[in-house]
């Protein structure tokens, strides 16, 4: 029997002999809430027996919420395995709630969804006599999300000046020879969104704390509580950054109304012609970032779950 001819017939016997490559969903979790779209978490491990490398693009991930189909996600989480050797590799895919809320019957009267993950993955092989093109796996999920319809607003915003003695010392750190109970009123005059009667310095040009207060309510129209106990927050006032900090103050109103009080300061050097602008009309557009940790049901996810969003609107002085 010729030579090639036993290689030929050797193949399968060769490609039957060896394992066949696995793969496995290691994590899944809801990684991540915000107030437009949920976060899910994968990882992926597969390990390879073969002596040269597999390469593949990834999952197909179709969303089903409430029976309903939402969302398919292609080409998820691929990466290369090296040849005899295991990866794991982790991704995430995001699932809007504006989709879902267009296709869940009586979405606002919901706390928590039912959720199906419907997954599959091919794995081209190498070109060995005996092999299949390639292998696929299957893979069903299931996770309960929260129903959300968020509402933002920013209330009760207030200025408040600084003192004379702190105005001093700011101007004194300047090194300007200004009175300072002039400087206030200029100061003043500007806090309140009029022309000073005597522009005797430009508060840009000092650096002293403005004091300033707002009311963050955030209520969620569908049923599923989004409690936290201190929230992060970036606050722009037409587009120009103005405070950044954390409050601990935070009341719950009424069963998914949170009411987030903030009292803190900003410099005089940020009254730019944008937040100026605001202050003589009373009234500007915000854009408000925010961090925070919710807890949701165990079935969900036992720690606590990020959550961040980042909004825009309007609002009117106090």
């Amino acid at each position: 029997m010729p030579i090639f001819l036993l290689i030929v017939l050797a193949g399968p016997l060769m490609a039957a002999s060896l394992p066949a490559p696995t793969a496995t969903l290691s994590r899944f979790e809801v990684a991540a809430v915000s107030l437009r779209d949920i976060t899910f978490l994968f990882e992926l491990s597969v390990k390879n027996p073969y002596p040269v490398n597999l390469s593949f693009a990834g999952m197909t991930l179709v969303f089903s919420v409430e029976g309903a189909r939402v969302f398919t996600a292609a080409s998820q989480g691929g990466f290369t395995v090296p040849a005899v050797g295991s990866k794991s590799n982790q991704f995430t895919v995001r699932l809007a709630c504006q989709d879902i809320e267009k296709l869940v019957r009586e979405y606002a009267s919901k706390d928590y969804l039912d959720t199906v993950i419907n997954g599959t993955l091919d794995i081209p092989l190498p070109k060995l006599p005996g092999l299949p093109r390639s292998y696929s796996f299957s893979y069903k999920l299931e996770k309960k999300i929260p129903a959300i319809k968020p509402r933002l607003a920013v209330r009760d915003f207030t200025v408040v000046p600084p003192t004379q003695d702190q105005v001093k010392a700011a101007l004194a750190n300047a090194g300007k020879k200004v009175d300072p109970g002039k400087a206030l009123g200029a100061l003043t005059s500007v806090l309140q969104g009029k022309k000073p009667a005597a522009p005797v310095i430009d508060p840009a040009d000092i650096d002293v704390p403005v004091s300033v207060s707002f009311t963050i309510e955030l209520d969620n129209e569908a049923r599923a509580e989004l409690s936290f106990s201190r929230l992060g927050y970036k606050l722009y006032v037409n587009r120009d950054s103005l405070v950044t900090g954390e409050s601990t103050s935070v009341e719950r109103k009424s069963p998914g109304v949170s009411l987030i009080t903030v009292t803190t300061t900003f410099s005089s050097r940020s009254l730019t012609a944008n937040v100026r602008d605001m202050l003589t009309q009373r009234k500007g557009a915000f854009r408000l970032v925010g961090t925070a940790a919710i807890k949701l049901p165990d079935e969900i996810r036992k720690d606590p779950v990020p959550l961040e969003f980042d909004e825009a609107g309007s609002f009117v002085m106090m």
